[in-house]
């Protein structure tokens, strides 16, 4: 028998008829031009998880809400007499820890200095806890004093200078991301108000939206605790050392 040039040879027509369904298969089961093999894949991979940066920050320093503050002890002050924590019984207290070689302390200064200012008449003692950078470093105390005066802070300042201090407030290993941060103590020395850092203020650029909402949310926090009748402090404040 004899066949025409370029006549595909009867073997060979069936396999292109069998790759051609194969093909065809292919395209349906994997969705590449197939509606409902688009939705069949849809069907069976599961939804992928929003990235982390997406999603609902999760609070961190609520923990310490409601737990009486730790005393700090013995530490070198700068711009007062050494205080220890009972003696700020009645007062309102705000605890910010900071370093002189963090951006974001710098850029919270200002604010520090303005919640300071607004409200020491009205029962609110301000309290800079100063902590070195790395750990190795051992400021004077008037070195230290040399840089919250360029910031313009009037407030007390302790230099924590072994971070006893601030790991005592908030352990390493209990979520802390940041060494920056803050908390307010109300007149009986109970933590009501933990900012996890690294900075707050009332103005900035238009991503700073987050710092704005933080300083307002103190300020609202120390007009609460303002208002809250004094009482007697609670218990175990007064022999805090």
């Amino acid at each position: 028998m004899t066949m025409e040039i370029g006549q595909p040879r009867p073997a060979l027509r069936r396999l292109v008829g069998r790759l051609g369904w194969v093909g065809a298969w292919f395209a349906v089961g994997c969705g590449v031009s197939s509606e409902r093999g688009v939705a069949e894949a849809r069907r069976e991979v599961p939804p992928v998880a929003a990235p982390e940066s997406t999603r609902p920050p999760t609070p961190v320093g609520e923990r310490f809400i409601g737990q009486l503050a730790p005393a700090w002890g013995v530490l070198p002050w700068v711009g007062t007499e050494p205080l220890r924590l009972a003696d700020l019984q009645g007062q309102v207290v705000l605890v910010r820890f900071w370093t002189d070689t963090c951006p974001f302390c710098r850029a919270t200064a200002p604010a520090l200095a303005q919640i300071d200012a607004d409200y020491r008449e009205r029962g609110v003692t301000v309290i800079g806890m100063y902590h070195p950078k790395p750990r190795r470093k051992r400021p004077t105390p008037e070195q230290v004093a040399e840089v919250t005066a360029g910031w313009g802070w009037r407030f007390p300042v302790a230099l924590d200078l072994d971070w006893a201090v601030l790991d005592s407030f908030w352990p390493p290993d209990a979520g802390r991301r940041y060494t920056s941060v803050s908390f307010v103590l109300d007149r009986g020395g109970t933590i009501r108000h933990v900012h996890p850092g690294p900075e707050y203020h009332p103005d900035g650029p238009d991503d700073h939206g987050d710092c704005r909402r933080d300083y307002q949310q103190i300020r609202a926090t120390l007009d609460t605790l303002l208002a809250e009748p004094e009482g007697s402090p609670r218990s175990g404040f007064a022999a805090l050392p």
